[in-house]
């Protein structure tokens, strides 16, 4: 089973809906998520690029946002923010939302042989942590260049459609509800401001100036001095942190 949400996408999956900015089709069987990716491919070019429309699946393995462009599917890893998107078919998103990738630290010992003196265990332990700290230094380079790069936001430039997006994007989103959690708010009028959970009230309080567009086919806000945020469904990503938007108390 899958759990599948929706974004400006209509019931049969054929055709876009402005009215439905997200719709949770609840957990689907691999045959009814391989007929709503079939006929997502068909929709309209034209509507396809006003509106947007996509498909969040999340399986075992993944979870992944989908895209159609000129009838083929562009598959983004929401675990992954820095990855660009790869085309894939049906049967290889099928198999990419059930493959479990393991992490555990006893996988591999459990195919090493076993030291035959206890100086090679002590030598194989040294080597391990000298490659691990490798590893860290590598990823941390890394992390940080994938991180300051800048992406190329193309903006949207209609303002029916501008107004549109400014009002669905218009909210709160934050990381958690405890004290240093952080905070985006956006309103409607091209203001955005960033603070921190703080024990006494908000800290860390800074505010700028957005503007809408894509790129690599996801919607964004580009501001004018804190870099790129992205929108997912109905959460925000910003610098690989996840904002879920926050619901008014009742």
């Amino acid at each position: 089973m899958y759990q599948v949400t929706t974004s400006h996408l209509g019931p049969d999956g054929r055709r876009t809906n402005a009215a439905s900015e997200a719709l949770d089709r609840g957990d689907i069987r691999a045959a009814e998520l391989t007929a709503l990716l079939d006929a997502f491919v068909e929709i309209d070019p034209a509507d396809n690029e006003l509106y947007d429309p996509h498909v969040i699946v999340t399986g075992l393995g993944a979870k992944l946002i989908i895209r159609t462009s000129r009838g083929r599917l562009q598959v983004y890893d929401v675990r992954n923010h820095a990855a660009p998107a790869v085309e894939m078919t049906v049967a290889g998103i099928l198999q990419r939302l059930d493959r479990v990738e393991t992490t555990s630290p006893f996988a591999q010992a459990e195919e090493l042989p076993a030291p035959t003196a206890p100086h090679r265990g002590i030598a194989f332990a040294m080597l391990a942590l000298g490659l691990i700290l490798n590893g860290y230094i590598l990823y941390s380079v890394f992390y940080v260049e994938s991180v300051n790069k800048k992406v190329e936001v193309k903006l949207l430039t209609d303002a029916d459609e501008i107004k549109a997006k400014e009002a669905t994007l218009a909210g709160s989103y934050a990381t958690g509800a405890k004290t240093g959690d952080r905070v985006i708010e956006i309103d409607a009028s091209g203001q955005v401001r960033f603070y921190e959970i703080g024990a006494k009230g908000p800290i860390n309080d800074s505010k700028d100036t957005y503007r809408i567009g894509r790129h690599d086919g996801l919607l964004c806000v580009t501001t004018a001095d804190s870099g790129v945020i992205d929108l997912v469904g109905d959460t925000l990503v910003y610098y690989k942190d996840v904002y879920q938007r926050r619901r008014p108390s009742p």
